[in-house]
């Protein structure tokens, strides 16, 4: 080896290209890559590997990477002692530098730095040790590091067991130097100095300095670790790592107070109102104080983590293009004219004053008829972010204003966690199946209701999770309802309820060609085969296969016979054409039959208009007459409204029993017998007085009903026909039942205003007595059929 390192110093160049290096100070024989961007260095490394040795002088910077870099170092910067070392390995890198891979040779002094052909080279000759190796200081200075590396090794922290035994086999210093030193991790300025060491004695001195030093870490670290574990207990196994980062937080004197800072730099940036901010500085002030590992701990961050992450002050900024937003509504919703014309009102509003009120709507209807998908549209033609809360079913008041923070799990309630994910403070929102809220012991949610819906109080509405108030005034709610009448008096009152009435057949039509047939071809993939739904194909859908205001069902159908074509298409290569001749091949047979006793004309039984949660409906009312004792029987589910209107039908009769020739007799002799078919459905309401009226006295005198006229009406007891509710719904049930006369109160008249397009193809007769009644319905008595 000796010989070795004499021919290689004989050999050795007197001048030779500098590559400085950064924050590393390479050994001899240590393998080492460097990354060289400074032109002046990559032209040395280029000369250099034209020569057969390919080496290059590596000094190390006196400064380090963090406050210099390369290209800016001086010569002065740089250490006179360096390592000789061969290029093994240049790779190129995008960036116009180099990758080498360099491995120490020899120790080398400088003696000046010069440029030459724009390369930097340095005049050298070589570092030798002095002639100590054989001492006995030495040797004993090498004992001591095999003993302390072993030592090290067996704590299993910085030094694999391999180490000791390969280290316990080396007797050279340099090799046992280099050795330990491509194990460890030293700071430039320690390893520059032991680079420059003159003798081994220096060298093994400073190499066993760092070995104790890392030896103390080592025993510092297993310290920690007893620490650690004798601190818990069987209940906290699963807390070891947090406990051992506490126990090594300790000893260093640090705090755990990132996640505290970071939540009091994002309070300051939020734009807080200035009572949630002295509530969130209350909390933080308090999370300081308390164990990080505690229950009140948790509970306290993620109580200050919902309320950092509302959108405080964020707010989108609405469209009040009138044009797009006729054009939005227009394409996505048929019909539904008052609810646009209010959306368009808004958005007039808005254009004229930015800090009003937002609406509080209530879409009513049956169900099908688009109120929900009616506010996902309004939303985009304001460009407001859309929410949805379902309110179907809740009974707990917690759901609306959250739970207090001492229940386990708690959480803000609906619209708290509404606004937080819609992102914004000005969202819209969907409070949908409102009218079916419930109420028990855990509270009346719809009570929690009114301060949501109230414009004046919502900008102060209190979640009982925060704590603190939050803003709700720019949020547009839009309530949906199947039936009003289930709402509270107090929530009805803070609402604008538009109602959506059932589609007429031609509307119904219309809408499937526009929209249904489309996203029925589109969710079956036949979006781009030339199929064709005729307007008498979808009629016989409508009027063979569904009983329903909206359109939903009707959509389910249409899109059944789409999926029976995609199954044609895949098995046998053909599209199949459906006609109202053989749509019963693919939907089975019509549910819905045109009954014939719609057509006759018989006596005791009137066709009755009733109004449902669904849309209207068309019932009949049967009354029959037999010997008895004057009882009145009412069946069919009738509830006590409805009973009572059938006992002052029956007053009404036998008080005017002259003027339709009915004997007194009758009334004590004869029992009437009053039913409604459909017993398993529940009735009831008054609206149904002259449809009994008009069975009664048909009973009474024989005389038939004319049946193609349908009927609907409160009575009094002096004949008066009384105002009733759902006028459009029962209109549009007469037309699905194709009655051609419908009879309604005079003083519904004023309900069509504005809707006389679903009069079209039928005939309204307005009626103020119960005579005008009769005079249409009741045929003469010889004449029992059409």
């Amino acid at each position: 080896m000796k010989s070795l390192k004499s021919r290689m110093h004989t050999i050795l160049p007197d001048m030779l290209p500098v590559v400085p290096t950064m924050d590393v100070v390479v050994f001899p024989h240590q393998i080492v890559p460097l990354l060289v961007l400074d032109e002046r260095i990559i032209r040395g490394i280029n000369s250099a590997l034209n020569e057969e040795s390919k080496f290059v002088l590596l000094l190390a910077s006196k400064k380090q990477s963090s406050t210099h870099e390369q290209g800016v170092i001086g010569t002065k910067d740089l250490f006179k002692v360096g390592t000789v070392a061969t290029i093994m390995r240049v790779i190129k890198i995008p960036d116009g530098g180099i990758k080498i891979l360099v491995q120490g040779i020899s120790r080398a002094y400088v003696h000046d730095i010069i440029t030459e052909k724009d390369i930097l080279k340095a005049d050298l000759e070589p570092f030798m040790y002095d002639d100590d190796a054989k001492t006995i200081e030495v040797m004993a200075q090498i004992k001591n590091i095999k003993d302390m590396a072993e030592h090290i090794s067996v704590s299993g922290h910085a030094l694999s067991p391999d180490f000791h035994i390969i280290l316990s086999k080396m007797t050279d210093p340099e090799k046992i130097a280099d050795f330990i030193l491509s194990h460890l991790v030293i700071r430039v300025d320690k390893a520059q100095k032991m680079l420059e060491a003159r003798s081994h004695r220096d060298l093994l001195e400073g190499l066993y300095e760092e070995l104790s030093k890392e030896f103390e870490v080592s025993e510092m670290q297993e310290t920690i670790k007893i620490r650690a574990r004798e601190s818990m207990n069987k209940s906290q196994k699963e807390y070891y790592l947090r406990e051992q980062l506490r126990a090594i937080k300790k000893e260093l004197g640090e705090d755990e107070t990132d996640e505290i800072d970071k939540m009091r730099l994002k309070a300051d940036e939020l734009p807080l109102a200035e009572e949630v901010r002295v509530e969130v500085n209350r909390q933080l002030n308090r999370l300081e104080k308390t164990s990080p590992d505690s229950m009140e701990a948790a509970v306290t961050r993620c109580h200050l983590e919902w309320i950092l992450s509302l959108p405080w002050g964020k707010e989108t900024v609405d469209n009040l293009d009138i044009e797009r937003a006729k054009t939005i509504l227009d394409e996505e919703h048929y019909g539904l004219k008052e609810i646009k014309e209010r959306i368009l009102d808004f958005i007039s509003i808005r254009q004229l004053k930015n800090d009003g009120h937002s609406p509080i709507l209530c879409f009513a209807g049956p169900p099908g008829t688009g109120k929900t998908s009616l506010g996902k549209s309004i939303a985009a033609s304001l460009g407001r972010n859309f929410f949805r809360i379902s309110l179907g079913g809740v009974k707990d008041e917690a759901e609306i204003r959250g739970h207090r923070r001492t229940y386990v799990g708690a959480m803000p309630g609906r619209f708290i966690q509404g606004i937080r994910k819609a992102g914004s403070m000005n969202p819209v929102i969907i409070i949908d199946e409102l009218d079916k809220i419930g109420a028990d012991f855990r509270g009346d949610p719809s009570a929690a209701m009114l301060e949501v819906l109230d414009p004046h109080q919502n900008k102060t509405f209190y979640d009982n999770y925060l704590g603190v108030s939050f803003d709700l005034s720019q949020v547009i709610f839009i309530a949906t309802a199947n039936m009003v009448e289930s709402i509270s008096d107090p929530l009805r009152d803070r609402m604008e309820i538009i109602h959506l009435s059932g589609y007429t057949l031609e509307e119904k039509i219309h809408i499937a060609h526009k929209y249904l047939v489309k996203k029925s071809l589109e969710d079956t993939g036949l979006i781009t085969h030339p199929i064709l739904f005729t307007s008498e194909l979808i009629s016989d859908i409508i009027v063979g296969y569904t009983r329903e205001s909206g359109v939903r069902e009707l959509g389910r159908l249409i899109k059944k016979l789409c999926s029976k074509m995609a199954r044609a298409l895949v098995e046998s290569n053909r599209l199949i054409e459906i006609t109202s001749e053989t749509i019963e091949l693919y939907l089975g047979p019509r549910k819905y039959i045109k009954m014939d006793t719609y057509d006759e004309n018989q006596v005791g039984i009137s066709n009755g208009l009733a109004w449902t949660a669904y849309g209207g409906e068309m019932i009949k009312v049967e009354a029959v007459i037999m010997p008895g004792k004057g009882k009145l029987i009412l069946t069919g589910s009738l509830g006590s409204v409805m009973r009572e209107s059938a006992q002052a039908a029956l007053s009404y009769a036998r008080a005017h029993a002259a003027e339709f020739n009915i004997r007194e007799e009758m009334f004590k002799k004869y029992d009437l017998h009053i039913h409604v078919p459909g017993g398993g459905i529940p009735k009831d309401g008054p609206s149904a007085g002259v449809t009994l009226l008009s069975s009664i006295l048909s009973a009474l005198t024989g005389r038939a009903i004319n049946a193609s006229f349908a009927m609907t009406g409160e009575l009094n007891l002096r004949g008066m026909v009384m105002p009733i509710g759902g006028v459009k719904e029962k209109i549009l049930a007469a037309k699905r039942n194709h009655v051609p006369h419908v009879i309604l109160p005079h003083k519904n008249k004023n309900d069509l205003i504005g809707f006389e397009d679903i009069t079209q193809g039928i005939d309204v007769i307005w009626v103020n007595h119960a005579q005008e009644v009769l005079n249409c319905v009741l045929l003469p008595a010889e004449e029992k059929k059409n």
